[in-house]
């Protein structure tokens, strides 16, 4: 579990700090912020239609009320919105529930190239395309503030749950869930290594063009 944290956190972090040289790199060519956010959208769009779709479909399993989904940017107050879904928050269970849930599908989805074998292949293009599409993806599975808006209030549950554990005794077979972690771990690894090309290629290119 350790091991899965470290490299999600990675996965964060690089895939933020590519974000802020992709920018830099467009900040070359067009000096309006605007317009480099949304070509950064279009960049993230697969990443964003994800996510989005991962709230819409657990608010829908949830029986939360949908009201809209967007997949394009909007602007409001100098930030940018890559997509949003708003939902009717009937309690904060299912509202945490749907606020996690993109990385959750992504991780999901993720797994699902490298387990059929998708990527990599012997098909150059391929592996280009879907290549950006694991660097878009991953980018996107994180939630926000706003989506892990009462999420501390697992904590009194997650310990209420040992205790239950731990006084009943309950035991459980970890084998299976351990070899499930192992792999999802073994594939984070390749979404590091992708997430890392990406990076080292715009900052590269970024320090050439100084």
């Amino acid at each position: 579990m350790i091991v899965l944290l470290l490299l999600t956190l990675s996965v964060y972090l690089i895939s933020r700090l590519t974000i802020k040289e992709i920018f830099i790199f467009f900040r070359k060519f067009f000096s309006t912020s605007p317009l480099i956010y949304i070509i950064l959208s279009l960049i993230y769009l697969p990443g964003t239609v994800v996510h989005e779709s991962a709230h819409f479909i657990t608010a829908l399993l949830l029986l939360l009320p949908v009201q809209s989904m967007s997949i394009f940017p909007s602007f409001s107050e100098n930030e940018i919105k890559l997509g949003e879904v708003k939902f009717i928050k009937r309690d904060f269970l299912r509202g945490i529930l749907v606020g996690i849930a993109p990385f959750f599908f992504s991780l999901t989805l993720l797994s699902a190239i490298f387990i059929y074998h998708i990527f990599p292949n012997t098909n150059l293009w391929l592996n280009i395309l879907f290549g950006y599409l694991i660097f878009s993806i991953s980018s996107n599975m994180f939630s926000s503030s706003k989506d892990l808006e009462g999420i501390v209030l697992l904590v009194p549950l997650i310990i209420l749950a040992f205790i239950i554990f731990y006084v009943f005794d309950i035991r459980l077979n970890l084998y299976s869930f351990n070899n499930l972690l192992g792999k999802i771990n073994y594939y984070l690894i390749f979404v590091l290594v992708i997430n890392l090309f990406f990076f080292l290629v715009f900052k590269v290119i970024n320090r050439y063009k100084r």
